[in-house]
């Protein structure tokens, strides 16, 4: 296959490649840099997905004294009871998880809104019920109610999960191949912006207060509408009009989006045409019959799960505790806090460029590899620290979580959302990424609920080593495996890859069979 063909094939096709005499100088497929109309899309995507994400994984973070206080005052008023400070805590740690029981649920929905809604209608949905999830919150401040607040996370939770679901999968869809790993990026540089975010605008030096804490929602509710407004009016994503027939909306997408002629948009368009023909969406548990897209979607699972096991749920939900847990007082540890975070958003930033240059594979392993060796490293300070209390540890300690963000923000921290649209086909696309969700948010609420259980029984250093150190290692054994490079690559040629990765046992490639067939046979 020739690179014209690498290049064009799969904007539409998964791999059944458009004519190169028809459609060969079609400019899209060529240039490593998206379009404006792309960029400009995949951001507002991106900060109603993953930024609003990652603004409530951290808000809670700092100022948490602020809703414990808020908690007591609203139970108090609403049983006549006042609660000791250990229940207040579980009470709050309860609330706190509501938003992934709310994520959890989403996810069940990301294949239903996304076929159901189309790629864009799906997103202007979810991004309306974030806003009335925003404003109950903000309500609930005003009406003292911790019952109105924790409805709210449980929406909050649903209606973000299913725009994180989609919105990787519309970035990608409206992506020429040549771009689409740095475009697709967008989602998690966005989500670690959305920490940096929420760690400055929750501390109680700014919003983070009981009197406060409301204008932490009050911004997001700008934002979010903001954003809405304007997805309201771009193109839906060409390869979903294109499986519901609407030639003349998928021709005007494809001339939006990567900025070529409605003469070359049709060239593209009748191979599109042709080539789904016959193509029908993946149910949920269809997946799991599907021989073609099974390896890939179980890899992108596994991609998913080493991600959420790495440790990064505790960074984000525990940091601001760790950093007073080895000596920091309550300043210190908000600004190192700020800064941690700051390091994940240079890191998503670094990864935009790396992903390209070095490659899907080979930046996985080697950060996966690099997160292992940082969570060993950090246990070890943390156990140091209990045996000694010097405060310069603590300061050490900062200093390995902010390598730990840097790292994980490179590599799987947003290539995870990459990851599964490169390794399936169309057509399982949707069923994919509603399970990778699924994953994501299931580890997130099963880690809030036992972390700090596990911690006390266990000790903090231990704790830690336990439950992030092997998984970063056997997803770098797995990956090694079953992780095809997927750089310009359509999910055809991805899948054929898999037969040329390393085998465990030494088991023949089959590539090296298919060589040796022809050697045999040739004259």
């Amino acid at each position: 296959m020739e690179r014209d063909d690498v290049l064009l094939g799969p904007l539409f096709t998964d791999g059944k490649t458009v004519n190169k005499k028809n459609a060969g100088d079609v400019a899209s497929g060529s240039s490593p840099w998206p379009t404006w109309n792309l960029a400009i899309t995949a951001l507002l995507v991106s900060l109603g997905g993953g930024f609003n994400f990652g603004y409530q994984l951290l808000i809670t973070n700092p100022a948490q004294e602020a809703f414990i206080q808020f908690v007591n005052i609203s139970y108090t008023e609403t049983h006549g009871v006042q609660q000791n400070r250990e229940a207040l805590e579980f009470i709050w740690g309860v609330i706190v998880s509501t938003f992934f029981w709310g994520a959890t649920v989403g996810s069940l929905l990301i294949q239903t809104v996304a076929d159901s809604f189309g790629r864009k209608r799906g997103l202007v949905l979810t991004f309306f019920v974030q806003i009335i999830s925003v404003l109950v919150a903000i309500a609930s401040y005003f009406t003292t109610s911790y019952i109105i607040y924790s409805i709210s996370r449980i929406t909050l939770g649903i209606a973000i999960s299913v725009s994180l679901g989609i919105g990787p999968m519309f970035i990608i869809e409206c992506s020429p191949v040549a771009c689409r790993g740095m475009i697709s990026m967008a989602t998690g540089v966005m989500l670690q912006l959305g920490l940096v975010a929420g760690a400055i605008s929750a501390m109680p030096e700014t919003w983070g207060t009981v009197e406060s804490w409301w204008l932490v929602y009050a911004l997001e509710l700008v934002l979010t509408v903001f954003i809405t407004v304007l997805v309201a009016f771009v193109p839906d994503s060409p390869i979903y009009l294109v499986t519901q027939s609407e030639t003349r909306k998928a021709v005007k997408s494809l001339v939006y989006y990567h900025c070529i002629t409605e003469a070359e948009a049709k060239l593209l368009l009748t191979d599109a045409q042709q080539a789904s023909k016959g193509d029908e969406s993946v149910g949920l548990f269809g997946i799991f019959k599907d021989r073609m897209w099974l390896c890939g979607s179980l890899v992108s699972a596994v991609v998913m799960g080493g991600t959420m096991l790495s440790g990064i749920a505790a960074v984000n939900a525990f940091a601001f505790e760790i950093l007073l847990s080895v000596g920091l007082n309550g300043l210190q540890a908000s600004i190192a806090n700020i800064v941690i975070c700051f390091m994940a958003a240079v890191g998503a930033l670094l990864s935009s460029q790396l992903v390209e240059r070095l490659g899907r594979r080979p930046l996985l392993l080697s950060t996966f590899a690099a997160i292992a060796i940082v969570n060993a490293v950090l246990s070890g300070l943390m156990y140091l620290f209990a045996l000694t209390t010097e405060t310069w540890i603590g300061w050490c300690v900062v200093v390995a979580i902010c390598i730990f963000n840097l790292v994980f923000a490179t590599g799987p921290g947003p290539v995870c959302f990459l990851v599964p649209g490169e390794l399936v086909g169309q057509r399982a696309r949707a069923a994919t990424y509603t399970w990778v969700n699924i994953i994501m948010n299931g580890i997130r609420s099963v880690l809030l609920a036992f972390y700090l259980p596990l911690r006390a029984l266990l000790g903090g250093p231990l704790c830690y080593f336990l439950l992030f150190f092997p998984p970063c290692v056997i997803t770098v054994a797995i990956c090694y495996y079953w992780l095809p490079e997927t750089s310009g690559r359509t999910p055809e040629q991805a899948r054929s890859d898999m037969n040329d990765l390393p085998r465990i046992c030494g088991t023949i490639k089959k590539s090296d069979v298919n060589k040796e067939l022809q050697l045999l046979s040739a004259p």
